[in-house]
């Protein structure tokens, strides 16, 4: 009885664990056209692609371009260290606000591997 009632504890001790380490590492992030429609008062995660039109400004330190999902873009602006696969076409996750310029101004920005990296199916 004493061995039941340990291994209960320990199972839901386990699962406990496994779920908040799930729930602790999974990124939440929205679409452009969510943004577009619903602006948020805080930061938000936003998922995009790079288009065409990177500009970078400030000797470097500094980048400004469009995201675009398959129905909305947004201008972007970031100042920092650029991953090394950003470069037009690439899907980019990029955290911040956007001001009263209507500019999205990043604070964070995170390239996603592109599918060469993913296994084949």
């Amino acid at each position: 009885m004493k061995i039941g009632a340990a291994a209960f504890v320990v199972a839901g001790c386990v699962t406990y664990l496994v779920w908040s380490a799930a729930s602790g590492s999974a990124e939440y992030y929205q679409t452009i056209s969510e943004v577009r429609s619903q602006p948020a008062a805080g930061d938000v995660r936003v998922l995009g692609v790079v288009q065409d039109d990177v500009q970078k400004l400030d000797g470097g330190q500094e980048v400004r371009f469009t995201a675009a999902d398959s129905s909305a873009r947004m201008t972007v602006d970031y100042r920092g260290t650029l991953p090394d696969i950003f470069k037009p076409g690439i899907q980019v996750v990029v955290e911040g606000r956007t001001g009263g310029d209507g500019v999205f101004h990043a604070r964070t920005l995170l390239a996603k591997c592109p599918s060469r990296f993913t296994a084949k199916a």
